[in-house]
């Protein structure tokens, strides 16, 4: 096994490929090969796609669930999109999930990575937690930060899609594992970009779940209130729960639409 597990899709040889590619990054408990049915659409497209599984995360070595030290896996993170930036010549928009997405924002606000834009799907800003965890996992983060916890893994709270949650239950590399340093990372980082999204200076696109159990899309609209106007396209995807990418096809067909739609809009 690789220390790092990387994706690519390229498009096919009879379609042109564009000047630009889209790098994803994902979410919490999963893998980026979840994502190859929407890389494949992009890579259709003429959009070079790339991602890495996160450390600790589907085929990439590491403690499952672990963020040691807290922003591991943006250092990680960003080895990755400027190796593929390097690889196909230009640069990458960068697409994030969840945990994916909030990677995703702290490398643009907190460390200027170089992006041609971004795309947020339902960005861990505000994970929605109980108070008395929260008090717990800011105690377990200051004297034992890689302590884990094994969560309960529920598909259905996270799609509608019954093909889509017999398959994620199924998964060997789906895992509901975490620790007070990955919760403490989220809890302290989400609100800080909540904070910087005044500082945005790439066009983003953010996508709402409107069904979202995991995180509070209310508090997501803030980063889009907060944002400059002239960068910021916010949907929210009615009818979708947390995996706004993995719901039925007549909720995601128009999320697909979108996100092409954007694409075409704002990188031609």
């Amino acid at each position: 096994m690789n220390e790092v597990h990387t994706y690519r899709w390229n498009p096919p040889t009879h379609v042109e490929v564009k000047n630009t590619s889209v790098y994803l990054l994902h979410g919490t408990g999963e893998h980026a090969g979840r994502y190859e049915a929407f890389a494949k659409q992009l890579a259709h497209a003429g959009y070079r796609v790339g991602a890495h599984d996160h450390p600790g995360h589907g085929q990439s070595l590491g403690v499952r669930g672990v963020f040691d030290p807290p922003r591991a896996h943006c250092t990680q993170a960003a080895i990755q999109v400027m190796r593929f930036a390097k690889e196909t010549n230009c640069t990458p928009v960068l697409f994030g999930h969840s945990l994916g997405g909030l990677v995703a924002a702290e490398l643009v606000l907190d460390f200027a990575l170089p992006v041609s834009g971004l795309i947020l799907s339902a960005p861990a800003f505000a994970v929605i937690i109980r108070k008395r965890d929260w008090l717990l996992v800011k105690i377990l983060a200051a004297f034992a930060p890689t302590f884990t916890v094994q969560r309960p893994y529920s598909a259905k709270s996270l799609t509608h899609d019954e093909g889509n949650q017999q398959r994620a239950e199924a998964d060997p590399l789906n895992h509901g594992v975490k620790s007070a340093s990955l919760v403490n990372w989220l809890l302290v980082s989400g609100p800080r970009q909540l904070r910087h999204a005044n500082l945005l200076s790439v066009n983003t696109l953010l996508l709402m779940a409107g069904e979202d159990s995991v995180v509070d899309s209310v508090q997501t609209q803030r980063f889009a209130d907060n944002a400059p106007e002239q960068y910021m396209t916010a949907k929210t995807c009615e009818g979708c729960r947390h995996e706004i990418l993995n719901e039925t096809p007549e909720r995601v067909e128009p999320v697909h639409q979108n996100i092409l739609g954007w694409l075409d809009a704002n990188l031609s």
